[in-house]
């Protein structure tokens, strides 16, 4: 019951916190305006991550066991807050954001000691040991989930929605591992996803005066915390969750980051430039709209991570598990590569009308 209210109070905040900052932001430029991909109706603005940030930190500042418990993970997210802030004004490099995401990802890994060690028994010969490459290996692991949710912030509740899924199923594990700590922590995040998203998601309640976005302060803030209890609840030295579970709970972020990544790559591309080619783009441009679009993909993002905890919780080997996420893996591929064979086009073209951003 305490951390429903926890949860309840950081809601409350967050979403306090966007009606009271929506002047500031457009005083102070802190807005996305219409122009070259984006096409959303006016200057919105950009403060749904800001205040969900100060919303949940606000809740976590009362619990002295969770504050002991993440204080590094608290300390990475205040950097990564500080350059999305910067980067929301239009005042970061893209290197510059990339530095301090693998800042963060370096404090995980080195100070709080939290990186891959073994894969699971994806082959069925026993635990596939990372070693030397482990930290590596969760370096750049971090960095691409954080990247991978800021690409998918081009629809109004993609992001928030994944994530809001993401830390839900964790939230869920933390609970079945007796983690107290993470499912507080995690509670009190959702919370604030929830107070954010009643003015990002698109309802008939919500007029044009209070709509929001993340912003890039949102996004790499929630991208990290997905990223790191990926690590956190795979890697325990007792009882954990299997790796080959968070590939499944990952879902579209991984599916979406992967094929964008080769895509730019077999063009030449810089990957960090934006474009229109995630697999939100994909179906707008297919004819769907854009709630049968966010549908689609927040209703297939739970389904899958629901299937992996299903397949673990059933005792299905890892090794199966696996197999089965390299199919859907392969359908996903095929979908994105041979869209016209797949998707019957169900209209004019719509080339992602109404997306806040091209990542």
């Amino acid at each position: 019951m305490t951390f429903l209210i926890e949860a309840l109070l950081s809601c409350l905040l967050t979403a306090g916190l966007i009606v009271w900052l929506r002047r500031p932001a457009l005083r102070f430029g802190l807005v996305d305006h219409d122009g070259g991909r984006k096409r959303h109706g006016g200057a919105v603005p950009r403060i749904g991550g800001l205040s969900l940030t100060l919303g949940f930190s606000v809740v976590l500042l009362f619990s002295a066991s969770v504050l002991s418990h993440y204080a590094i993970a608290l300390v990475a997210v205040a950097a990564l807050a500080a350059v999305g802030l910067l980067d929301d004004m239009g005042e970061v490099s893209a290197r510059t954001k990339l530095a301090v995401q693998a800042l963060a990802a370096l404090l995980m890994t080195s100070w709080a000691n939290l990186f891959l060690t073994n894969l699971g028994n994806l082959f069925g010969h026993g635990p596939v040991e990372l070693r030397n490459w482990g930290i590596p290996l969760t370096l750049f692991a971090t960095v691409a989930v954080i990247n991978g949710l800021n690409m998918l912030d081009g629809l109004d509740g993609l992001a928030g929605g994944v994530a809001f899924s993401n830390l839900g199923f964790f939230a869920c594990l933390a609970a079945f591992l007796g983690d107290l700590d993470a499912v507080k922590l995690l509670t009190v995040l959702l919370g604030a996803i929830a107070g954010f998203l009643v003015f990002n998601l698109p309802h008939p309640w919500r007029s044009a005066q209070r709509r929001t976005f993340l912003g890039d302060t949102g996004s790499l803030v929630l991208g990290f915390f997905v990223a790191w209890f990926s690590v956190a609840l795979t890697q325990r030295p007792a009882a954990h969750v299997p790796p080959i579970v968070m590939p499944w709970v990952l879902g579209v972020i991984l599916l979406d980051t992967f094929t964008v990544t080769i895509r730019r790559a077999l063009r030449r591309r810089d990957p960090t430039v934006p474009d229109r080619g995630h697999i939100h783009h994909l179906l707008l441009r297919r004819g769907f709209t854009e709630r049968q679009t966010l549908a689609i993909l927040l209703g297939g993002n739970a389904l899958l991570g629901l299937t992996g905890i299903l397949l673990w919780r059933s005792g299905v080997p890892d090794r199966v598990s696996f197999l089965l996420f390299l199919g859907v893996i392969a359908a996903y591929v095929a979908a994105f590569l041979f869209p016209n064979r797949l998707f019957r086009r169900r209209g004019r073209a719509m080339g992602g009308a109404g997306s806040p951003h091209s990542r």
